[in-house]
């Protein structure tokens, strides 16, 4: 293997080791889980679980290669994996390139929505990455987008209960996009970056972050399942602590993940919007 080859599987490994680790990317189960719960096909199911799992790769890659020169200086990220994607940064965007070459193939023959998930992701990162992270309060609204671009490779793009749960997924990233802000707040200010919890401050962003709750909440309550969706109330009991943002974060996904999974069991059982267990 070359050695040119031998960087670009380190730096494909290391990032999806890395994300792994931090417990993210799990916009795949949720996308997949929605997949399921409007009963597409199988191997529909199949082949939207690999274009994910390679958006995933291809949107962390991006936003790594945008933001490495900015994690090498910041504490407590994995400098030696940040130190090899420096010094190998050609290799780096090379494997985004051919992901985002294969990602808009797959799409292209699959069907429209994958194709236009695809596209959206690529300039909302691109947008996020060199810009709109820097913006108080806009780095919210664009992960709210990106909650939306990342659900749509669950669902059809002519799919009416897709885009309603898609809207619920989107309120749910500003949540823990606002988490993130906070937990990485001393790091972004040192490096410059204007984010919510930096210019707010981690108490104020934890409060924004209930308040997007409650807003997923009555989301839910009017959209999705009248009582269900008072289920998601529940996540106001996990204590939203600056200091322990990570643990903070973890917590919320575990009263938040199986609500989602009830809330599609729901769905998926009933028939319709309109009966078992519906009001109104």
């Amino acid at each position: 293997m070359s050695s040119g080859l031998a960087a670009a599987y380190r730096i494909v490994v290391d990032a999806a080791v890395y994300r792994l680790r931090k417990r993210e990317g799990a916009n795949l189960v949720t996308s997949m889980t929605l997949a399921a719960a409007l009963s597409l096909p199988v191997a529909d199911i199949g082949y939207r679980f690999v274009f994910g799992a390679l958006l995933n790769l291809f949107v962390y890659l991006l936003n790594d290669c945008f933001d490495v020169r900015l994690d090498l200086a910041a504490p407590g990220r994995d400098t030696a994996r940040t130190q090899f994607l420096h010094d190998h940064i050609a290799a780096g965007w090379t494997v985004v390139g051919v992901i985002g070459v294969a990602l808009a193939a797959i799409g292209w023959v699959h069907s429209t929505g994958l194709l236009v998930a695809f596209l959206a992701n690529a300039v909302l990162i691109t947008a996020y990455s060199r810009l709109l992270k820097r913006w108080p309060v806009v780095d919210l609204v664009a992960m709210v987008a990106w909650g939306v671009t990342m659900a749509m490779v669950g669902f059809p793009i002519d799919s009416a209960d897709g885009w309603r749960f898609a809207g619920l997924l989107a309120i749910l990233c500003a949540v823990t996009e606002a988490i993130q802000v906070i937990r990485d707040a001393e790091s972004d200010e040192r490096a410059g970056l204007r984010t919510t919890a930096v210019v707010l401050g981690a108490g104020r962003t934890a409060w924004i972050a209930r308040l997007l709750l409650v807003g997923a909440a009555a989301y839910a309550v009017v959209v999705l399942h009248t009582l269900l969706g008072l289920l998601f109330l529940l996540a106001l009991l996990v204590p939203i602590r600056p200091q322990h943002a990570a643990r903070s974060w973890d917590h919320l996904r575990l009263v938040l993940g199986p609500t989602w999974l009830v809330l599609l069991a729901a769905h998926r059982f009933a028939g319709s919007w309109t009966t078992w267990l519906q009001v109104g």
